[in-house]
């Protein structure tokens, strides 16, 4: 026994020896370090105070002694001195390379009247990706500390694989329900704002001549994002209803249950493609509803794609360049219709509208569809409008004017007033390779004029009477497109049009909403059995020189209305 123990301290040591002093170099290699750029606040309120303290709260919440570090604030102060607002993911990962971090976490504070909003990132430094995403709002100071234990403990689920105290789990997969009850710290925050004692806040929907009906409101808190479409499915199979809202390289998708909005999941969308908008329907029949992500190429050619949850993660299942898509519903076989319309290098959209069916695993085309001159797959409903058992079609023409026609008849009706309204524009592939010719040397290297994508139309029967009627969005335009590429919409409202055997007529209409509506949809949003109608709002356009894009979701019943108080 002697002779094995002097053998190991004679060979065996110093290689201990060794060891442990490589464990400790080896340990120091797998410590993370996170910058913590201090939140911009956003105030008419000197809150310096709150400024330091959300710092001081989110480095010790993610501290983790060993294996996560947080830089100190006095060795980061020149880099984040430097920083300009608002800033952008790529520059706070470029701080944090600088400063040796392998994670940037940052964000604002906003103080809205009697309300407090909290939005919080934490990207990767070295590719500039964003791990996590928060945001939350509430109605006094103290509610930032919720927010931020909140933020802190996502991180930490979600990025570094631990939990504690309060810690939120990372996004439920799809197929997740809770057991328990909801916690009442995790409801939407804005919802007691909106709702007061549980009566609502009211939405105005009118006939054109009087004001008598009204229907309850929901409105979700505010996403730092410019949505450009939203649709609702049963997107994993369980029985329950998601939104899913789209900006041009992201998607989110949520669900209401037991009056809690819970976010289900993010993704970040093909980035060599523009997302334009987004539908939700079970086109192949499997039970789970697939994703349509209607995009274009960065050279403006049109590629949308499919992506469906395979029980682990939103996977891309099918691929469709050249085509635009879109999903309408069809009442007389009440279900929804996958519709598409290809893009072409000369032409925005070319040739004609196509019903799509799910054929041998492949999205293909069957019934043609009757389309007035100048509509496009984006902005249309096809269903009987008139009352007489023939499908007529309702869209969007040139100058967001609307028009229905039919087989054999064509032009039934075209509005005198504009309709719709979108920022979103496409030109075609060729005017974008002349423009990259004529960038040197033009100032202006886009076309005279803009293909601005149609909003979507709506077909359904609200006051069930059993006659179809469409609804309809109206941007009000402040420019009254007398430039024929600029468009500023300050405030929108809901139409609600019926044929009355003459033409198309305004049954009952919303009041105004202060703000850009960019999409809207149907379906049973809160999953209690009923339809409600679900509109986003854009607030705050974002881009390089307005900073942070500002959204919300509002859902309504307009269900509710009665038709006998708005017959006109």
């Amino acid at each position: 026994m002697r002779e094995i123990f002097k053998q190991f301290f004679k060979g065996g040591l110093p290689l201990v020896l060794a060891l442990l002093v490589l464990l400790p170099a080896a340990s120091r290699a797998e410590v993370r370090r996170v910058l913590i750029i201090p939140f911009e606040m956003h105030s008419e309120k000197d809150l310096s105070f709150l400024r330091k303290g959300i710092t001081a709260m989110l480095s010790s919440r993610l501290t983790d002694m060993g294996n996560v570090v947080v830089i100190d604030q006095t060795a980061a102060a020149d880099i984040i001195r430097d920083l300009s607002t608002p800033l952008t993911r790529e520059a706070a990962a470029a701080a944090g390379r600088k400063a040796g971090a392998d994670y940037v976490a940052y964000g604002s504070l906003t103080v809205f009247g009697d309300s407090i909003s909290t939005d919080a990132r934490f990207v990767e430094a070295e590719t500039s990706t964003g791990l996590v995403t928060f945001n939350e709002t509430g109605q006094s100071q103290g509610d930032v500390i919720g927010h931020i234990n909140r933020f802190a403990a996502e991180v930490n689920t979600r990025v570094f694989g631990r939990t504690a105290e309060g810690a939120v789990s990372a996004a439920p997969s799809p197929a997740a329900v809770p057991d328990n009850p909801p916690d009442p710290d995790q409801a939407n925050p804005e919802k007691k704002i909106w709702s007061g004692g549980g009566g609502g806040m009211r939405l105005r929907a009118t006939n054109p001549d009087t004001d008598e009906a009204d229907a309850k409101l929901w409105r979700s808190r505010r996403f730092p994002m410019n949505v450009e479409g939203l649709g609702l499915g049963d997107v994993d199979g369980d029985g329950d209803i998601e939104v899913v809202f789209v900006s041009e390289h992201q998607a989110a998708i949520y669900r209401f249950k037991d009056e809690t909005f819970l976010k289900v999941a993010e993704i970040e969308l093909t980035p060599r493609l523009v997302c334009l908008g987004v539908d939700v329907a079970d086109i192949n029949g499997n039970g789970r509803a697939e994703i349509f992500i209607i995009a274009r190429s960065e050279n403006y050619y049109s590629h949308s794609y499919v992506l469906e949850w395979d029980g682990a993660a939103f996977q891309t299942v099918y691929d469709a360049p050249y085509w635009y898509f879109r999903v309408g519903w069809n009442p007389r076989t009440n279900k929804r219709t996958l519709y598409g319309q290809k893009g072409g290098a000369r032409n925005v959209v070319d040739g004609p509208v196509y019903a799509l069916a799910w054929v041998n695993g492949s999205y293909e085309p069957q019934d043609k569809i009757l389309m007035p001159d100048g509509a496009s797959v984006f902005g249309f409903a096809h269903g009987d409008l008139t009352g007489d058992g023939v499908a007529n079609t309702m869209a969007f023409i040139k100058g967001d004017q609307l028009q229905l026609v039919s087989i054999g008849r064509q032009d039934e009706w075209t509005s005198a007033d504009s309709y719709g309204g979108k920022y979103t524009w496409l030109i075609t592939p060729e005017e974008f390779k002349k423009g990259q010719r004529l960038n040197a040397t033009h100032v202006d290297p886009l076309p005279d004029k803009l293909f601005f994508v149609p909003q979507r139309i709506l077909l359904t029967d609200f006051d069930r009477d059993g006659r179809n009627e469409v609804l309809v969005v109206k941007n009000e335009d402040s420019t009254r497109g007398i430039m024929s590429r600029i468009r500023s919409y300050r405030e929108g409202r809901f139409e609600n049009l019926a044929w009355d055997n003459v033409g198309m007529r305004a049954v009952w209409r919303t009041r105004k909403f202060s703000g850009y509506i960019s999409d809207y949809n149907l379906g049973d949003f809160d999953n209690d059995g009923q339809d409600e109608m679900v509109f986003a709002v854009v607030k705050k356009i974002g881009d390089s020189m307005t900073g942070e894009a500002k959204s919300y979701l509002v859902s309504w019943d307009p269900y509710q209305q009665d038709p006998q108080k708005n017959a006109p």
